[in-house]
């Protein structure tokens, strides 16, 4: 993912673009933040916000390269659909560029994110509870509302869906959050902050 995320961050410094902010669903990004907006149609919005600093790049073999490469994985054989990655939006808001990636499907997010951001099955996993091979689930648990906890063995046992990162996010899911890893934090809207790589795998489990 970070090929495509350089090259708009590139095109956004020479086309000046402005935005109505940095924000994803009802998530608001800041420089150096990265969140996960899971939507109740199947659709899972990816979005990064970087520091908007200054450059010269060819627009038009910048846009060319954007093109080519959501179409090289909405062509290959790995896509659930044709239009399995469209650009939602990259946005420049004072110091911030942001951009917006959304998938069609958790698999096509699972997948772009294994083969394209060469990040470890073992360290990221979307989708269908029973459908988890690689990423190990562990530790103790906490219900949204903070009144039941579980461990890992029982999220095992569940039939939801989970999703498992090893860096920290900003999520957001507008079905129902039922369980998150103790890691984690959730604010009065629901936005969930997963932990920084160094303090351990943050899991989300929601349906």
């Amino acid at each position: 993912m970070k090929k495509i995320i350089t090259m708009v961050m590139a095109m956004m410094m020479i086309l000046g673009l402005t935005a109505c902010g940095n924000t994803v669903g009802n998530i608001d990004l800041e420089a150096g933040q990265s969140a996960i907006y899971i939507q109740d149609d199947g659709v899972v919005s990816y979005a990064v916000a970087e520091k908007f600093e200054k450059d010269y790049y060819d627009e038009d073999q910048l846009e060319e390269n954007i093109e080519k490469e959501i179409e090289a994985y909405n062509s290959s054989g790995q896509a659930s659909v044709s239009d399995a990655i469209t650009l939602n939006g990259f946005h420049v808001s004072g110091s911030v560029a942001t951009l917006v990636l959304d998938f069609s499907t958790d698999y096509d997010l699972l997948n772009y994110v294994k083969q394209y951001n060469n990040i470890s099955p073992k360290k990221f996993y979307i989708g269908s509870i029973a459908g988890n091979k690689k990423c190990k689930i562990k530790g103790n648990f906490v219900s949204a509302d903070k009144k039941t906890t579980k461990k890992g063995k029982d999220i095992k046992q569940m039939d939801d869906n989970i999703l498992i990162v090893n860096e920290a996010y900003k999520v957001e899911v507008q079905g129902t959050i039922l369980y998150v890893s103790e890691n984690c934090s959730i604010d009065g809207d629901g936005i969930v902050t997963t932990a920084k790589e160094e303090d351990g795998t943050s899991y989300i489990v929601y349906k």
